[in-house]
């Protein structure tokens, strides 16, 4: 190879690893920065009872159709405990975090505990 070709293949390599590099910054920024504003909700029937930020801990009861249920959060995890149902499937689920995705549904209850939509 020439020496111009040599120096072409260089800054091709210097330029894709700056931009490889600044895309990991740009990732995580975006990924610390969305973590602090996640937000979920607890809804009865068609109703939005509560808003909450998960990285704040706290304990919110809720009155369902059945009876009332409280959901824990603590360490950026919530989960339901102490519900009135027949099944108590919805604190069968466990702790979920913002990267499970994943619903609690009390049917008897008929409420829900999920991620909020952001606007």
């Amino acid at each position: 190879m020439k020496k111009k070709e040599i120096k072409i293949l260089i800054y091709i390599v210097l330029i894709a690893a700056i931009a490889l590099v600044g895309y990991k910054i740009y990732v995580k920024y975006q990924a610390d920065n969305a973590s602090s504003a996640v937000k979920v909700k607890i809804v009865h029937g068609d109703t939005v009872v509560k808003v909450f930020d998960p990285s704040v801990d706290a304990v919110y009861h809720v009155e369902g159709d059945y009876g009332g249920l409280d959901v824990e959060v603590k360490d950026g995890k919530w989960h339901v405990t102490n519900e009135e149902c027949p099944n108590h499937i919805c604190s069968q689920t466990g702790w979920v975090s913002e990267e499970d995705f994943l619903p609690i549904v009390c049917l008897p209850n008929n409420v829900s505990v999920m991620i909020a939509e952001s606007n």
